[in-house]
């Protein structure tokens, strides 16, 4: 909003008064005779002023004259009783109602200081959408020399009728800043532009209310509208004090207020207090509503906020104060660390599990779960995470202690243990079982025998049928000899045994025998079957009669059906065939009859009894489809109990574990809940899961379905490549760079290469598995020969060809057979000796780079020996050559002199030197 400072009126004031009177003679009249409803000066609020503004301005700002008055004790209220007016503009006792033309243009802004420029107060009101009926004023008569003028006179609130007092103001005096006023203000007294003593003199801060009231009126002029006089009401300063702030338990308040000026000797004041805002759940208790004192008590948590209206003799005043109840702080409690299961056993080859840290609570929040391996067997690494599930994987036999140490929101810790054991796996006989004896009649001269039923702790098992030694010479066709059926034809009269040898894969076996009995032909009667005896339960009125189990030693021909017990009005459909239909039963039992006919004509007839009751509740049936084995790396499966079945419908499911199933495996989207189980990271083993079924009334059934995963039939053949790089950070494109590149490596094309895993290996590493296809229907190439020449190419490229470094290339298995004296670890991909074996650390090192027990100790042990003998042989007879030689030197080189006496050098001659 622009303010004017600079423009004057553009007219006189003496020429503006002429101009104005006749109007506002003419409103006043029309104000004083009409009976207009009108807002009640109670609900009218002052929202904002500006100072120091023209007229000119307030034109411009698209306000609207209504009336025009001077000397109004109350210019505001006058606004509040006239439904258009909404805002007042005042000037050295003028007041001028104002309607704005355009709603979307029409703004008070306060401004940012007092200016001394200021030309007038333009204030702006909100009013209630509460109306009330404004009843018709009597002109009250009017004295000579009256000074009061009011714009209209209506019947309003005490509030609204006690005007402040009269202030005279001379014409150049600046008003001071009016600023919008809070909500204390709003329901409290004039809404006319206070002077600065006033100010100062009764405003007081109490942090979030005002608790004064800023009240100033107009100076008196010429009288222009006769209105009735009203008695002066004195305004009071009124203090609840400063904002109070209490925190539970505590929920107690003492309110004092304080009222200025002090009650005169011999009167006092009436207080009452009310309660303005509060709790939703609010239930405290007021005490001293109408006393100097307020007590208030069983206080809940939020803001209340409280107005003292104080009234004396021709004085009132009024204050708030707000009490803020704040929630008892919490007493931090230390976290409770829990795992599941306490301690659990698992046998190899299972060699992974998962311990639940998850059902750890607090008070407020755990923020942190950490893992660390207290004891256990010796291993490479020890287990550490800081995860809510312990996963566990390649564990060796021996017992594990993990600890398990929770950290709340407030860093407190709470710890605790689990335990683990780990055994290894027992192999046991297979059991062999060629199933029962059976007894067939010429013509039929052959049969089928099963040995699936054999079995075994380790499959996969192999069979070998045989013809035993007491059936030798007979004659029969056989086919299928390796394989758990047996074909028999051509089969003649007498008795046939056959054995059945099933051996696993560490070559234990199991033998047993079967025996078949060929008889004679011989025609005899036919047997008719008509099923068992059948009960139904209304509403159902049908059924079946199934004589499909009649049996003859030749052929069956002809079936018939027909009623002979039971009430009438039952339809049989089919009467001819071997199931008939039969429809239209009611409450009773019913006998049908089943007559069958051979080729010969020979008959037989049997009835089957149907007894029909009356509807009763039955027990659900539950009901789990049976599916085939699946063999790695598929490692998901669902069961089916959707064929389970209740009279009335409406059942619920419950899949359990079986103890004895593996530990791994995990159900997905809540399906244990479900009619289909749907399960997924399963291993290798045999699954058993209990279906429950129950029906509304809470009767329940239960079927076991179980799901055997095989292992991979290409275990041996797959390669496992160690990665240096986060398996988040591999993308497909870079996984099929990779596969080129290996596939170069090992001169494959690069659709050759089966990808079965690509996982992580740890935390920076990335575990690729993949195995290489050997052709159109031929096996996938050895897994072992793979490893070792792509290791070779990665050795003599320098490891600087693939995209990404190798650290490792092995078999997922290890295939290392250490010469036949040990044992590979699958952990350490080394090979452990067995006693006086060792490693032949030269091939080991130099050569192929792969563990060995190439090396007898013993045989090491007589060679280092011998070497250490023949090393000492050798420098002995070095030393004692030097010896020699070194004695023989000094000899030859020693002199030996002695005095001559003189026979001898007398008979010494001197030899002339011989000529050469």
């Amino acid at each position: 909003m622009s303010y004017a400072y600079q423009n004057l009126f553009s007219w006189s004031w003496s020429c503006q008064s002429r101009l104005t009177h006749l109007l506002f003679l003419l409103l006043g009249f029309l104000c004083y005779f009409a009976p207009p409803t009108g807002v009640s000066a109670e609900i009218c609020r002052v929202t904002g002023g500006v100072l120091g503004i023209h007229w000119s301005s307030v034109v411009g700002l698209g306000w609207r004259p209504l009336a025009v008055g001077r000397n109004s004790a109350s210019c505001w209220e006058s606004c509040c009783l006239e439904p258009a007016c909404s805002a007042v503009w005042s000037l050295g006792g003028r007041c001028v109602l104002l309607s704005c033309s355009n709603r979307g243009l029409c703004q008070v802004t306060s401004l940012p200081q007092p200016h001394i420029e200021s030309l007038g107060l333009l204030q702006q009101l909100s009013k209630s959408t509460t109306t009330a009926r404004r009843r018709r004023q009597r002109r009250a008569p009017t004295g000579k020399g009256s000074g009061s003028d009011q714009l209209s006179s209506t019947r309003v609130s005490k509030d609204a009728e006690r005007p402040a007092p009269t202030v005279g103001l001379t014409s150049g005096v600046t008003f001071p800043q009016t600023s919008d006023k809070n909500h204390s203000q709003l329901t409290n007294g004039s809404g006319e532009a206070p002077s600065p003593s006033q100010q100062n003199s009764t405003s007081e801060d109490t942090g979030d209310t005002a608790s004064s009231n800023s009240s100033s009126v107009l100076p008196t002029t010429a009288p222009t509208i006769t209105t009735s006089p009203t008695q002066a009401v004195r305004e009071l300063v009124v203090s609840a004090g400063k904002s109070v702030e209490v925190t539970l338990p505590r929920n107690e308040v003492e309110l004092n207020a304080f009222v200025v000026p002090a009650p005169q000797p011999g009167t006092d004041y009436a207080f009452d207090w009310l309660l303005r805002t509060h709790p939703k759940d609010y239930s405290g208790e007021m005490e001293g509503k109408h006393s100097k004192t307020l007590k208030l008590s069983k206080l809940t948590v939020g803001l209340y906020e409280f107005e003292v209206t104080v009234d004396g003799e021709g004085a009132h005043g009024e204050g708030f104060v707000h009490v803020t109840v704040k929630p008892e702080p919490r007493i931090n409690k230390l976290p409770v660390a829990v795992v599941s299961p306490k301690f659990q056993e698992i046998s190899l080859p299972t060699s992974s599990t998962v311990i639940d840290g998850s059902q750890s609570t607090d008070d407020d929040k755990v923020v942190a779960w950490h893992w660390e391996e207290v004891k256990g067997p010796l291993r490479e690494e020890k287990v550490s995470a800081d995860t809510q599930i312990l996963t566990l994987t390649g564990l060796v036999p021996g017992n594990y202690t993990f600890s398990l140490t929770v950290t709340d929101s407030d860093g407190a810790q709470s710890s605790t243990q689990a335990t683990l054991s780990v055994s290894k796996a027992m192999d046991y006989r297979p059991v062999a079982n060629a199933g029962p004896n059976q007894v067939i009649t010429l013509p039929r001269n052959v049969v089928t025998l099963h040995g699936n039923q054999s079995a075994d702790d380790h499959e996969p098992l192999s069979y070998e049928w045989s013809l035993s030694p007491e059936s030798k010479g007979k004659v029969v066709e056989m086919q299928g000899v390796r394989t758990p059926t047996l074909q028999l034809s051509a089969m003649q009269e007498g008795d046939y045994t056959f054995q059945l040898t099933v051996t696993d894969t560490a070559g234990q076996q199991d033998t047993t025998q079967v025996t078949v009995i060929v008889q004679p032909e011989n025609n005899k009667p036919p047997v008719a079957d008509p099923g068992p005896e059948k009960e139904l339960t209304l509403p159902v009125d049908r059924t079946t009669l199934d004589g499909s189990k009649s049996t003859d030693d030749q052929n069956i021909s002809t079936y018939h059906w027909k009623q002979s017990k039971g009430p009438d009005g039952v339809k049989i459909e089919n009467a001819d065939g071997a199931v008939a239909t039969v429809t239209g039963l009611q409450v009773g039992e019913y006998e049908f009859s089943l007559t069958v006919t051979d080729e010969r004509d020979l008959a037989s007839t049997e009835t089957v009894t149907v007894i029909v009751r009356e509807e009763l509740d039955q027990p659900p049936v539950a009901h789990v489809q049976s599916r085939p084995a699946i063999s790695l790396p598929l490692r998901t499966a669902a069961l089916d109990g959707s064929h389970s079945t209740d009279d009335k419908g409406g059942v619920g499911y419950l899949w359990t574990r079986d103890d004895s199933s593996p530990a791994a495996g995990d159900v997905l989207n809540n399906s244990d809940h479900q009619a289909v189980l749907f399960l997924t990271n399963l291993v290798e083993g045999k699954y058993s899961f209990t279906l429950t079924v129950t029906d509304s009334k809470g009767q329940s059934s239960s079927d076991r379905g179980t799901v055997e995963v095989k292992p991979d039939v290409w275990q041996r053949d797959l390669v496992e490549l160690v990665l240096e790089v986060s398996v988040s950070q591999v993308s497909h494109r870079q996984r099929d760079m990779l596969l080129r590149q290996v596939g170069v490596l090992l001169g494959v094309l690069d659709s050759d290469i089966i990808v079965r895993e690509v996982s992580a290996f740890n935390e920076h590493s990335t575990r690729l598995v993949f195995l290489v296809s050997g052709g159109p229907g031929r096996p996938p190439l050895s897994g072992h020969s793979v490893a070792l020449g792509l290791r070779n190419k990665l050795r003599k490229q320098k490891n600087d060809f693939l995209i990404f470094k190798a650290r490792r290339v092995d078999t997922v298995i290890c295939q290392l057979n250490c010469s036949s004296h040990g044992d590979c670890d699958s952990f350490t991909r080394t090979c452990v000796c067995h006693p006086f074996w060792m490693e032949n650390f030269i091939k080991a090192q130099l050569w192929d780079q792969e563990s060995n027990c190439e090396w007898s100790v013993l045989y090491v042990t007589i060679a280092s020996f011998m070497i250490v003998v023949v090393i000492a042989t050798v420098v002995w007879g070095m030393v004692c050559c030097y010896r020699r030689r070194r004695g023989k030197v000094r000899h030859k080189s020693k002199s030996r002199y002695k005095m001559l006496n003189g026979e001898e050098q007398e008979g010494l001659e001197l030899h002339p030197p011989r000529a050469e």
